[in-house]
């Protein structure tokens, strides 16, 4: 049960998505970086109301990325599947693409609505074994699926070492995506194939997860989050040279920052992963407030692997992954019987 604030928390949920730092994150240790500063929790909680939770199919394991219509309809994917859930303002739930041999998972979902696309990133988890008993992961891609009648458009693989974690739109028809190993955020202008490089800077850089969550406001300013320094980042466009970056200096460090987006009074809402605690947050961040430290404000608290939303006025949804528990050895095979998407209204 996730406890809506004015209550003082403490932490939050875990998604590792990143194959190669798989045994990095499952060493689930004490870590000074991300220690909470509870005493700045407990002087910024605020209010948030929760409205009835999604309980998502019994074959349903695992949701990651989430996008909605103007209608209210929902897209949820899976972190370990291709499928991918369409729900109706209704509440009628089904499969609207069952996913294919080129789209495995869909950790990030956007909808491009104007132009009746939906597009996503597919990282390979848990990757599949092959004749000799090896574990084998497919290349990370992004897609672009059809609304309107399922069809795959396209299929773009990352560069050789890269992983597509999130995703962010621009008005034009072109997206913006996180590599979390290759310390950049990629461009893929609108109706090409090819990504571009359109950020790197040494700070993306991990030992594990880097870039994860991405959020694009109205002016073409991105926040970035890395999720293993618990850092966000300002990426500002320049006219003749490459974006600026810029640390946005926070009142504590974040535990696994993930998915995002601008609320309309311009805050940035996101996940609190918190692969550590195992106590996943809801967050407002006003990202842009002129005080030197931003204040971090708790929306909601007691999450279970929170990893992205997506966000149409004062209403939020929240995937609940629940995939920590693959990383602690222990607990890698008790998989929770349901899977829920949260919704809540921001105050």
């Amino acid at each position: 049960m996730h406890k809506i604030f004015p209550i003082v928390p403490v932490l939050t949920v875990l998604l590792p998505v990143l194959s190669p730092v798989l045994a990095v994150c499952a060493e689930v240790r004490p870590s000074q970086k991300l220690a909470p500063n509870v005493d700045a929790i407990a002087q910024n909680t605020v209010l948030t109301t929760v409205e009835p939770s999604i309980a998502l199919p019994a074959n349903f394991q695992y949701p990651n990325g989430i996008a909605h219509a103007s209608d209210g309809t929902l897209y949820v994917g899976s972190i370990t599947s291709g499928q991918i859930l369409r729900i109706t303002p209704d509440g009628k739930i089904e499969t609207f693409f069952s996913g294919n041999d080129e789209v495995f998972a869909a950790t990030a979902l956007r909808l491009d609505e104007s132009r009746s696309i939906l597009w996503g990133s597919s990282p390979d988890f848990l990757g599949t074994g092959n004749s000799r008993g090896e574990n084998v992961r497919r290349r990370p891609r992004v897609f672009a699926l059809d609304t309107r009648s399922g069809e795959v458009l396209r299929v773009i693989l990352m560069p050789k070492g890269g992983f597509g974690n999130d995703i962010a739109l621009d008005p034009q028809g072109g997206i913006y995506i996180t590599d979390s190993t290759l310390a950049r955020i990629h461009y893929l202008a609108p109706r090409t194939t090819q990504l571009q490089t359109w950020a790197v800077d040494e700070r993306f850089r991990a030992e594990g997860i880097g870039l994860a969550g991405i959020a694009r406001r109205s002016d073409g300013v991105l926040v970035v989050g890395h999720y293993s320094n618990g850092e966000l980042f300002k990426v500002t466009p320049q006219p003749q040279s490459r974006p600026r970056v810029e640390t946005i200096p926070l009142e504590r460090r974040l535990e696994n920052p993930d998915g995002m987006q601008f609320a309309p009074d311009g805050s940035l809402i996101l996940t609190e992963g918190a692969g550590e605690s195992g106590n996943g947050r809801l967050l407002r961040i006003n990202v842009f407030a002129p005080t030197h430290l931003k204040p971090i404000k708790t929306l909601a608290t007691d999450l279970k692997s929170p990893v992205n939303l997506t966000l149409a006025g004062r209403q939020v949804w929240v995937t609940e992954s629940q995939i920590r528990h693959r990383l602690i050895p222990e607990q890698s095979s008790t998989v929770p019987d349901r899977f829920f998407v949260h919704r809540f209204i921001l105050p």
